[in-house]
């Protein structure tokens, strides 16, 4: 019920040890760089069962809690990535709605403010429906977070792409090209080609492109083949 997810999330938000971030191997360039994709993760009910964001970020946003929840998620990046010089990227997810919200981007700068040693190594990512739709709050973080060394993207690139005449401005770093374009890819001469599109119009504007969900080395041949900057999924793990 919503009052005891309330709860729960509260006294996660308020401890200290129920929230944590899972690592999964992602690749750029340099097949030698440690880069790491580090999604939020809730204690469960079990003694090693630890819930997934799909779970609760849902019932977070409802309940009002997820900007609070992105803020600890980049305090816990922010963290290992001090106590892990060798780490040389943590990519972390932030809701669209929090970045809509004035007093989370100034909150959160004052985070990064006080990280200047680590947070040049953090990629903050932002579902496209959601960036897209808030496109000034977009370029507003874009800016503010250039002279911080953060590098910004959207996740779960692809569904809107006849939009991307709009990011030409909004200064972001990277695109994360979503698993459904990547699935099969090698077989797919379609895919192939609409990706490739994408790719020689977002090097143009100076964005990396990476795929997600890669699960077989035939499709990371492919995307190197393309071109891509980068990948992740168990063809990477």
């Amino acid at each position: 019920g919503g009052e005891e997810w309330r709860t729960t999330l509260r006294r996660a938000l308020d401890g200290t040890d129920a929230l944590r971030l899972a690592h999964y191997p992602l690749r750029v360039g340099d097949v030698h760089a440690r880069h790491m994709e580090s999604p939020l993760r809730l204690r469960g009910t079990g003694e090693d069962e630890w819930l997934h964001a799909g779970r609760f970020l849902p019932i977070a946003d409802r309940l009002g809690l997820v900007r609070e929840l992105d803020l600890t998620t980049l305090k816990l990046a922010l963290a290992e990535l001090e106590s892990d010089p060798g780490l040389a990227g943590l990519w972390i997810n932030l809701s669209a709605k929090a970045i809509g919200d004035h007093a989370f981007r100034d909150r959160m700068l004052e985070v990064l403010a006080e990280h200047p040693a680590s947070r040049n190594r953090l990629w903050l990512e932002i579902p496209e429906s959601g960036g897209l739709a808030r496109l000034e709050a977009l370029r507003a973080l874009s800016r503010d977070l250039k002279p911080l060394g953060c590098k910004l993207g959207l996740e779960h690139y692809g569904h809107h792409f006849d939009q991307i005449g709009r990011l030409y401005d909004l200064g972001l770093d990277f695109l994360k090209v979503d698993a459904s374009f990547i699935h099969g890819l090698d077989t797919n001469p379609g895919n192939q080609a609409f990706l490739s599109g994408l790719l020689e119009i977002a090097h143009r504007i100076g964005m990396l492109v990476f795929a997600e969900g890669v699960e077989r080395k035939e499709e990371l041949a492919t995307l190197e083949a393309l071109g891509f900057d980068g990948a992740s999924g168990l063809a990477i793990r």
